[in-house]
């Protein structure tokens, strides 16, 4: 079992100064944490397309899209129809996330293909 990490507590009190930097500097990482965000899941997709093109097979955001396309529906469409947005679908279909097992699941059943053909993708 993971050890529960405990947070690192400074005995002495910090100065004005020093608190207000503290302040300023969680303040910037607030501002680009969701920029960073965006890029480490920029990076998590272009990782798997990677991993995918050199197994010679396709990854499962792309089988998503496949699927959804030769059925001719949209994004927004087939969001409704699994009840998830259309922005956490185009994150599926960029490979930027992975999905629940029970919304893999429905997706599965919308597009009418097996789930372990979604899942084959994963694997």
């Amino acid at each position: 079992m993971p050890r529960k990490m405990r947070r690192v507590v400074n005995p002495r009190k910090l100065t004005a100064e020093e608190s207000a930097r503290y302040r300023r500097l969680r303040e910037l990482a607030e501002k680009d944490k969701p920029e960073i965000i965006a890029e480490g899941r920029r990076l998590l997709g272009a990782k798997r397309r990677g991993q995918s093109a050199a197994r010679g097979s396709m990854t499962l955001g792309e089988r998503i899209r496949q699927a959804r396309e030769s059925l001719g529906i949209s994004q927004a469409e087939l969001a409704r129809r699994v009840n998830v947005s259309q922005a956490y679908l185009s994150y599926l279909e960029r490979d930027e996330r992975e999905p629940t097992l029970s919304i893999a699941a429905r997706l599965a059943r919308e597009l009418g293909v097996p789930l372990d053909s979604l899942a084959a993708a994963v694997a």
